[in-house]
């Protein structure tokens, strides 16, 4: 994953920072400088493009770079349409998208169980996204449409969690209508 530690590793000699790749011979790699060295590892990424050919866009509300879902997981477009993983912050990792997939988890036990906080959450996402910027300008770039902070993200997924749960203090599963948890940004 590229981050802000790439310049620590290029600065400390951890990483290279190398030429297009002319050819390879063997494990000889060329570099269209001229230069060329030995490996025995060749690592290649996608990159960012967001691409889900299997779904109608409309599904993921997509209007420009990236799907427009509810916390960057609920489509409001097909009731149990979720995305786990489509989301990206320094520190957020694995344990970000592991609370993802519990939200997901929690809302089709929910259902199931408690249909009336379901579909109370059924209106909270059908609505506007809280901002989860954590007051970050983020560039507007394609590869950063769905860029989040990880502590205001990590926050909100608690508390959509909790209230969905009934853990936060309202009347629970069957309470009123759950409103927004932060303030929108769109």
């Amino acid at each position: 994953m590229v981050n802000s530690l790439i310049l620590h590793h290029i600065g400390h000699g951890d990483l290279a920072v190398k030429p297009d790749i002319d050819r390879l011979e063997g494990s000889t790699v060329h570099f269209r400088d001229g230069s060329s060295g030995e490996y025995d590892l060749l690592l290649c990424s996608t990159g960012y493009v967001l691409d889900y050919p299997f779904l109608e866009p409309e599904l993921l509300g997509w209007h420009g770079p990236s799907p427009d879902l509810y916390l960057n997981i609920f489509s409001r477009g097909a009731k149990n349409l979720m995305v786990v993983g489509m989301v990206e912050a320094s520190g957020l990792g694995w344990e970000g998208r592991y609370r993802q997939a519990e939200l997901v988890a929690a809302y089709v036990a929910a259902q199931r169980d408690a249909p009336v906080a379901a579909e109370a959450f059924g209106r909270t996402i059908s609505g506007r996204s809280p901002d989860v910027t954590g007051g970050y300008r983020y560039l507007d770039l394609d590869r950063m449409s769905y860029y989040v902070n990880k502590d205001a993200y990590r926050a909100e997924l608690t508390a959509h969690l909790a209230r969905l749960d009934g853990t936060d203090g309202t009347d629970g599963p069957a309470g009123p209508a759950m409103p927004a948890m932060a303030e929108v940004r769109r």
